[in-house]
């Protein structure tokens, strides 16, 4: 450099000396040198670590004499949720692990509901080899081995082989991944082996059950014609008057020879069995090793072809590999794997079947955490969507979660809040409404199971006793030393019929009682964990139309009359003088019988003269013959008796401090929205909507309109037509069993739709309950439909505008899938809704394995359009009544209120009836004061423009004001 920089030219280096080796004691002393020089570094680090520990030590010390910050109750609580909701997830994973280490020791693996899911993504291209490998056989196209496997590869239709390869090579790895040291479901960090098992294993295990198969099917073909043969013999020795035919004999002889061999197929149901029967009633029912082994190849080495697996990269990307890969050993035997993805995919969907499934949490004792987005809320431990699936806890369908975070980002991009944020708002709103379980009903719960149940849905404990054979007496009578056996009143042939009936009967009530005494329990063992709690919460989320329901399922408010008894409010507030007075009403409601149908002061009278019964059910529940045990309502209205009995052992029971619930239902809150829609006059009164002394009630009304129909066509019947006459002769079959019961039913699922079929058979059950018509079966039937057909006219007549808008609903629902597309709308608050009805595409194949069903994805199958077209007005109706739901919800939480909803059942403290009132009438005036139909109309048009100008303009509307709302008293009640 020095050189460089005096200006001398560079030049290359030179060459150094040349060094000569070490001699041996040189490099002696090296290496001792080195490890001293190593011993030296290796005490530096012991003394620094040292060092470290004591210092560390030091801080340790200090900390611990300062004074320690205790945590907060609320910390304690949020520490104890988080523990519930980590156990909850753990105890899944772990029953599930159990399950599927237990499955997969079996060697039936393939059974389990993840491998399902893997071996379908498969399927198809496995099968398409297979036809391809088929076409070669037929063709004879040259190939390795193609004339020795292929005759006995053919015996199989594709479908059947590839379900057959699927099952046995994974269940034979997961088997043979099975070892001491090698759990299955390992770690992330863990590098065990995948699965794997010797090549010529898997493929002659693959050909066994092949081979198996076809013996199967050659067993129940030759079943089938020995049969026929032995029912064609059977006819011919009964032609022969003398019985000697001895040719028809030797026939049925044989016959039967062969039966016995191949008569059980229906119980060959394992390999091992089938192979058994084979060896004794087929010819070359053995293939030999050599053709299993070779037709096991041929399959194994389409399916390594044709199975490919996603395995993510660094990067986000997906790389697609071979889900199995062949290779060999040391000891020159192959071995056949499966990627590692595969494991990591079944133990991936075991974490998440498990993590998604919300109904193992018990109530949260801490709020939840707020929907901030459409993914993220809910309980602490994970992130979840808002909206439940359509039959299950899987999640909604994959276009509706589209839409939905389609309006997620496009308020993000915007930086303002996403449209459906209302509904988040909502939820949130119901989510931190705090309750407690009521400790003064849980433990008459708990005496009525200890006594052995059967009060009030609390079911009973032991099973019916299955009734006795109806035979009759047995004796010995002796006579000079000797005895005879004297029978009498054997059983006719009805008195067995009925017997069997009533054994059949008793069977099924056993087998109910099993199921509820399980829910049941669910829900005492949930009250029991929760009861020393002061706070506990429910977290909720949406159905595909936007209702919201709790993620816990057992315990909770929407739950039965049993769980709403169990559950209060935590925040108590004082009666005051409405408060009691609404508590007399809630009392009265809850009791029914008819108490429920009479005007406010007559209730409030109702329970003032009970008020004896009533608290005497409160300071002995359990009497014989307590006034609450023949409530409607029973557990509820038992609650709201305690509460009342601690009122009124107050000097001043308005000062009472109380914190249950008080509702206020909707009247057929379906057909008011429908009525609000067409505002529809004649349907409005029908439903309380307009102002009346006396509440109005639908199912009453429809049945005076079916008894003055009725009675106008046995009036009104011209003789000469044979129409008017039968339809008189069934009017008055039915004119005496016309009353509420019978229609109720058929009113109650208008909303829904109801068919004409479905109406048919809804009275035709309540006639039957009542044994109408019991020695006439057919007239029965008769009677039904006829009735069916003018309750649906009754309908009609009362709701002429709300039938306009159904009408108007179906035949958009139908313009709209006729292009091919799910229906879909944006309801009041904004939420985008999807109807996720789409045929489902299914393959059974049935296989001596088992019965394999190919499930593909629902969201990319034709829509269901009869399905579409039919659930779309009711679906649409909910979808504005949780609209209404949320506003009250939001709007009352405002106002200081504690709200909780159940859909058209609005709930809080007695004191707050009068506020809360005011608020969800002007919600709904709210709701429905905006043109809901004629948005729906633009909506459609511009989602379907194909089809746009095939969309009908809505109905004209009716008379209603919808003002008049407001002072209507029984519009919820």
């Amino acid at each position: 450099m020095l050189l460089a920089a005096a200006g001398m030219p560079e030049s290359a280096p030179r060459p150094g000396p040349k060094l000569r080796p070490l001699s041996a004691e040189a490099t002696a002393f090296g290496d001792a040198r080195d490890r001293i020089f190593e011993a030296a570094n290796e005490r530096k680090q012991k003394i620094r670590l040292a060092l470290q520990s004591l210092h560390l030590r030091r801080r340790q010390l200090r900390r611990s004499e300062a004074p320690r910050e205790q945590p907060s109750a609320e910390q304690l609580q949020l520490r104890k949720q988080r523990e519930a909701e980590n156990l909850a997830c753990e105890r899944e994973v772990a029953r599930y692990k159990e399950f599927a280490r237990k499955t997969f020791a079996a060697g039936i693996g393939a059974q389990l509901p993840v491998v399902q899911k893997l071996l379908a993504s498969f399927y198809v291209p496995l099968v398409d080899a297979i036809k391809e490998e088929h076409e070669k056989i037929k063709s004879n196209v040259p190939g390795v081995d193609r004339r020795v496997y292929g005759h006995y590869l053919a015996l199989l239709e594709p479908e059947k082989l590839a379900v057959l390869t699927l099952h046995t090579t994974l269940s034979t790895l997961m088997k043979g991944d099975l070892r001491l040291d090698v759990p299955i479901f390992r770690g992330d960090d863990d590098t065990a082996a995948s699965g794997s098992a010797k090549f010529i294993t898997v493929a002659e295990q693959v050909g066994i059950v092949v081979q198996a198969e076809v013996n199967l099917g050659r067993m129940r073909a030759a079943e089938k014609i020995a049969k026929e043969a032995y029912k064609k013999s059977r006819q011919q020795t009964t032609l022969t008057a003398d019985g000697g035919n001895a040719a028809s004999k030797d026939v049925e002889e044989l016959v039967e020879q062969r039966i016995n061999l191949t008569l059980d197929t229906s119980k060959m149901n394992t390999i091992k069995s089938v192979s058994k029967h084979a060896r004794n009633a087929l010819e070359n029912a053995e293939w030999g090793r050599e053709i299993r082994v070779k037709v096991g190849t041929v399959l194994l080495n389409a399916l390594m072809n044709t199975a490919k697996i996603g395995v993510p990269e660094e990067n986000g990307g997906v790389l697609t590999l071979p889900a199995f890969y062949h290779d060999y050993r040391e000891g020159g035997y192959g071995m056949l794997h499966w990627h590692d993805s595969i494991y990591r995919f079944i133990n991936t969907e075991t974490m998440t079947r498990a993590a998604l499934v919300p109904v193992k949490h018990f109530p949260m004792i801490v709020p939840p955490r707020e929907w901030v987005r459409y993914n993220n809320g809910g309980y602490l431990r994970a992130n979840t969507l808002c909206m439940r699936g359509k039959y299950s806890n899987e999640g909604p369908s994959r276009a509706q979660v589209q839409a939905l975070e389609a309006k997620a980002r496009e308020a993000e991009l915007k930086n303002e809040p996403v449209l459906y944020q209302p509904v988040l708002d909502a939820l949130n709103a119901l989510g931190r409404t705090p309750w407690q379980v009521n400790t003064d009903v849980l433990p008459i719960v708990e005496e009525v199971w200890a006594r052995g149940g059967g009060i009030a849905e609390v079911p009973l404990r032991a099973e019916l006793q299955l009734p006795r054979w109806p035979g009759g007496s047995y004796a010995l009578r002796s006579d000079k030393n000797r005895f005879q056996l004297l029978a009498s009143g054997l059983p006719g042939k009805g008195e067995v019929i009925e017997f069997l009936q009533s054994v059949r009967k008793t069977k099924k009530s056993n087998m109910e009682l099993h199921s509820q005494r399980c829910d049941f329990l669910i829900k005492l063992q949930v009250a029991r964990e929760m009861k020393n709690e002061p706070n506990i919460y429910f977290p909720h989320n949406l159905d595909f139309r936007g209702r919201a329901y709790t993620m816990h399922v057992h315990l909770n408010h929407i739950g039965s009359d049993l769980c709403r008894g169990l559950l209060r409010f935590s925040e108590k507030k004082p009666l005051g003088e409405r408060g009691l007075r609404w508590m007399y009403i809630q009392c009265a409601t809850l009791f029914g019988n008819g108490a429920d149908k009479l005007p406010m002061d007559e209730r409030v009278q109702f329970i003032v003269d009970q008020i004896e019964q009533v608290r005497a059910s409160a300071q002995d529940p359990l009497a014989k013959g307590a006034w609450w045990q023949d409530a409607e309502e029973p557990w509820q209205c038992l609650a709201t008796c305690i509460e009342l009995d601690k009122a009124l052992e107050l000097e001043d029971p308005t000062q009472f401090l109380s914190n249950l619930p008080v509702h206020q239902d909707g009247s057929c809150n379906g057909l008011q929205h429908y009525a609000a829609l067409g505002r529809d006059l004649h349907g409005g009164e029908a439903v309380n909507l307009v102002p009346a002394d006396r509440g109005a009630d639908v199912y009453t009304g429809i049945a005076n309109v079916l008894k003055r129909i009725v009675a106008d066509d046995i009036k009104l019947i011209d003789s000469d037509n044979e129409e008017d006459v039968a339809n008189a002769k069934l009017a008055m079959a039915l004119a005496h069993h016309i009353d509420r019961k019978l229609v109720k039913q058929t009113v109650m699922t208008s909303v829904y739709g109801v068919t004409f079929i479905g109406a048919r058979a809804q009275i035709y059950s309540r006639l039957r309950e009542r044994e109408v018509m019991e020695d006439n079966e057919l007239l029965r039937y008769r009677v039904s439909t006829y009735a069916a057909r003018r309750t649906l006219d009754a309908l009609n007549n009362m709701f002429s505008n709300a039938r306009d808008v159904m009408g108007w609903l179906t035949d958009c629902a139908a313009i709209a899938t006729a292009t091919g597309e799910p229906v879909r709308w944006t309801t009041p608050l904004g939420l985008p809704v999807v109807q996720p009805y789409h045929r489902k595409s299914t393959k059974r194949v049935r296989t001596i394995l088992q019965s394999f069903t190919i499930k593909t994805d629902d969201d990319k199958q034709p829509v269901m359009k009869v399905k579409q077209r039919s659930a779309f007005p009711p679906n649409y109706i909910h979808s504005i009544d949780s609209s209404h739901m949320m506003k009250t919800a939001v709007a009352c939480v405002d106002a200081g209120l504690t709200f909780a909803g159940v859909h058209d059942s609005f709930w809080t403290h007695a004191c707050d009836i009068d506020t809360m009132n005011k608020i969800l009438r002007e919600k709904f005036i709210e709701v429905h004061s905006e043109p809901l139909l004629e948005n729906l109309y633009e909506e459609l048009r511009e989602s379907y423009p194909d089809v746009a100008d095939k969309f009908p303009r809505p109905p004209k509307p009716g008379d209603l004001d919808l003002n008049v709302v407001r002072d209507s008293v029984y519009f919820f009640s």
